[in-house]
This record gives C-alpha cells, sequence and structure tokens, in this order.
C-alpha cells in the first residue's frame, strides 16, 4: 500500500537513507511547534528535530496529512493481528528472557567473547582486501542513483577507515554495546508477542521511539552519534515551484561532509519527500 511505502521513507530518507538510552522523554512536538513546517526546508527540518528527539509519533504526524495520517492507523490495526505459532511465542520469549534476566549483560558477553577473538584477528586484512572491492561495486552499482555514488563511497570509504582505526570490537565497546541493548529491552517493557499484537498505534510508536533511542545508545557505544549527524544536518539551494520543490541536504558523517539532493512535493498541505 502507498502508504506503507511512504511512512517507510519517512522514516529513513528523512537521516538521508542512513544510517542516550532510550527513548527521549522529551518530545519534539513542542521544537516543531516553533518551525515553520509550511515550507519544504522546515518539513524536512522539523523530521530531523524528531528523529534527534527519538520522538516517532512526531516524526509521523509531522509528515503526513491528517488524511493520511488516519488511513496509516486504520492499516495498522487491520493488520497487526499476525498468526504467530507457538513455536514463534516461545522463541520471542526466549530471546527477550535472554536479554532482560539478571546477569544478562556478563551472560551475552561470555557467549560473543569467543567469536570476537577471532573476529578481533580477521577484521584488519578483512577491511584491507575488502574496500576497493566494496567502493568499486558502489561506483557501478545501477540500483544506486548516480548522483549518489560519490556520496556513498565517500561514506563508506569513510566508514571502513574508520573502524579499523577505532577497535570496533574491543572488550570495553562490545560491553558497552550490550548494556546499551538489555537496557533497552528492559525499557520496552514486552514479554510476549500478545503484548506487540495488542498494541495501540500510539503504543507501537512509543516503543518505536524506544527503539530507535536504543540504537542511538549501541552505536553510541562504538563511538558513532546520530544526534551529531542529525545536529549537522544543513539546508542549501532551495527552489519553491508551486507544490514541488528540490534543495540540497548536507550532514556531516565520519569526519566527510555529504551533500545529497532532495525533491519534496506538497501533498494535501504537507510538505514530503517525492518518492
Amino acid at each position: 500500500m502507498k502508504t506503507r511505502i511512504h511512512v517507510l521513507w519517512i522514516m529513513l530518507v528523512a537521516v538521508i537513507g542512513l544510517s542516550g538510552c532510550g527513548g527521549d522523554d522529551n518530545s519534539a512536538a513542542g521544537e516543531i511547534a516553533q518551525m515553520d513546517t509550511d515550507t519544504p526546508d522546515g518539513a524536512f527540518m522539523a523530521s530531523i528535530a524528531a528523529m534527534k528527539s527519538n520522538d516517532l509519533k512526531s516524526l509521523i504526524k509531522n509528515s503526513l496529512s491528517d488524511e493520511q495520517y488516519n488511513e496509516l492507523v486504520t492499516e495498522f490495526e487491520n493488520n497487526k493481528t499476525g498468526n504467530f505459532s507457538e513455536a514463534d511465542k516461545a522463541q520471542f520469549a526466549s530471546a527477550i528472557s535472554m536479554l532482560t534476566s539478571d546477569g544478562a549483560e556478563e551472560n551475552l558477553y561470555q557467549m560473543v567473547e569467543p567469536q570476537l577473538e577471532q573476529a578481533r584477528a580477521m577484521l584488519p586484512m578483512m577491511l584491507m582486501m575488502g574496500k576497493d572491492q566494496v567502493l568499486q561495486g558502489l561506483k557501478t552499482n545501477p540500483m544506486l542513483p548516480e548522483s549518489q555514488r560519490d556520496s556513498a563511497v565517500a561514506v563508506v570509504g569513510a566508514a571502513m577507515d574508520w573502524a579499523g582505526e577505532n577497535d570496533i570490537l574491543s572488550e570495553d565497546k562490545t560491553k558497552a554495546a550490550i548494556a546499551a541493548l538489555v537496557n533497552t529491552a528492559k525499557e520496552l517493557d514486552m514479554n510476549s508477542l500478545d503484548d506487540v499484537q495488542n498494541m495501540s498505534f500510539d503504543q507501537a510508536l512509543e516503543k518505536g521511539s524506544i527503539a530507535f533511542g536504543g540504537v542511538k545508545s549501541i552505536l553510541g557505544a562504538y563511538g558513532i552519534s546520530m544526534d551529531d549527524m542529525l545536529s549537522s544536518v544543513e539546508i542549501s539551494d532551495l527552489e519553491v515551484n508551486g507544490d514541488q520543490a528540490n534543495m540540497n541536504v548536507s550532514f556531516e558523517l565520519f569526519g566527510e561532509t555529504v551533500t545529497q539532493p532532495m525533491n519534496m512535493v506538497k501533498k494535501d498541505g504537507v510538505w514530503v519527500g517525492d518518492q
């Protein structure tokens, strides 16, 4: 359904296709209320503000008309009942128990430690041998728009260099990432798939905000700050022609300045990405 695709665009393209613990209790609604979302750049920056606050509800409300929002809620309610088997439910309960039980952090580290030792030995060679191949694949990938290839090559190359220089598989970083994962699982407070099925749309967004904040914390354990990246977003070369607009969006990632074109369109009074 188009609405579903549109929401995926909101959540992914709002941070230009990139990729604190837990959800931020400080909603972005107040900050967004002071922004001029009637302009394409204002609407885009309002989405960035929502992402910085881990506020998925404000992100979606800001990016959909009332009609589209109500359609999305209806679709959610009609499709949230899954045909989960008893095996699915048992597997989910086991995973949640492993993440939230006493001593979870220590137990999880003991599980991954043997693999870490092997990975530490292999990572430098893998990065050295794989970098040229990966970058060449990006340069020739027909699925990647030509206008985005240079940016993708710069970011991926910088990310691989960064990974080789920052000991990302160290004991300290791994334990910090595990701690962020465990804390997020506890904050989500979901014990079974029945809990998932019984959520309202607003509750699902609240859980999604917590999960998004948890992803930030896990990345933060490795020294990657999504909030710094989001704070670096700038808009330039805005051109508006009626209900269509184009602009350049720049941001900083792994020490590289990435600039990509962004097309916007006004639908039902709301500026959204033209996808």
